[in-house]
């Protein structure tokens, strides 16, 4: 028989034993009931991405930090593990899937395959240092098209979202923007930037942009509004607000969800029973791999969906 003793190190090594049994903050196993259940739902999940035509690629788990350097906003590098490996390379924990496609695959595609659809999926790890106790492990699944800028292309996307919410029994409110209508306000004034992160209309706005500007604040601006400034984006808004169910699609003009990242059109925020899903177009990420390509995608994060 063990000596408990000797096998614990007594209180002291017992005391030891039960601290080195917790896990870090964020994360945690699933036993048999819960990994059933995953399994479950990330099965439903891929048969319905695989029947609407997109292909499994698989990511690494690490990569080289400096070929994200200039997409990464200092906001997701506070939130990634990042680590120097044996070889003295500065490498990163996988936290976001997008940028890690368009890096494996701009090199190796050819403009005659495209567009490509095609879903991953798989742990991003993501250290939340404003919110104690959130998950940090969260286990994803996405899909993008790739290699087509129309506006039917954004429909498909979204429509996609909306069919996978349903699925899960949920009723789907997807809320979206286009991030370039500001883009091109900030283009002709920064002072446009200010205002919007504010949400005041202050008085370094030119005279020519502050009424567009406190419409969008205010949450009354139309397509028609944003119209003689990003022409591109109306006719694109106006064009999927047509085909789009608005029981379900709901357009936010007042929407400025802190920094845009690599987004450059259409972005947007799926809900069913709180939020599952974001996604957005990102029609410049591939070209800085070295094959310019348009691009749309959405990423679920399966703890948050319910069978």
């Amino acid at each position: 028989m063990l000596n408990s003793d000797l096998f614990f190190g007594g209180r002291r090594g017992f005391l030891f034993m039960a601290v080195k049994l917790k896990y870090p903050t964020g994360v945690r196993a699933l036993l048999m009931e819960e990994a059933a259940q995953r399994r479950q739902i990330e099965s439903r999940f891929v048969e319905m991405v695989e029947r609407a035509g997109f292909n499994e690629v698989i990511l690494p788990i690490i990569d080289y930090v400096d070929p994200y350097a200039e997409l990464v906003t200092p906001e997701a590098n506070r939130r990634s593990y990042r680590f120097v490996d044996r070889e003295g390379e500065l490498v990163a924990i996988r936290s976001d899937f997008t940028p890690m496609l368009a890096r494996a695959l701009a090199p190796a595609m050819g403009e005659e395959e495209l567009p490509l659809r095609l879903f991953y999926r798989g742990d991003v790890i993501r250290c939340e240092a404003s919110r104690l106790g959130s998950n940090r492990e969260l286990f994803q699944i996405g899909a993008e098209l790739v290699g087509d800028d129309s506006v039917e292309a954004d429909i498909e996307i979204l429509r996609l979202t909306a069919s996978l919410v349903r699925a899960f029994n949920a009723k789907p409110t997807i809320v979206y923007n286009d991030v370039s209508i500001a883009a091109s306000l900030i283009e002709r004034s920064p002072a446009v930037a200010t205002a919007l992160a504010s949400k005041r209309a202050n008085g370094e706005l030119p005279d020519d942009l502050r009424p567009i500007v406190k419409k969008l604040i205010a949450g009354e601006a139309t397509i028609a509004d944003v119209a003689p400034f990003a022409p591109e984006a109306a006719a694109r808004l106006k064009a999927m607000s047509k085909a789009l169910d608005p029981d379900e699609f709901v357009l936010h003009l007042d929407d400025f969800e802190g920094t845009t990242g690599y987004y450059t059109g259409i972005r947007f925020r799926v809900y069913g029973k709180g939020l599952l899903a974001r996604g957005g177009r990102y029609d410049r990420l591939y070209e800085r791999f070295g094959t310019p390509a348009a691009a749309i995608g959405f990423t679920f994060t399966i703890d948050d969906l319910e069978e």
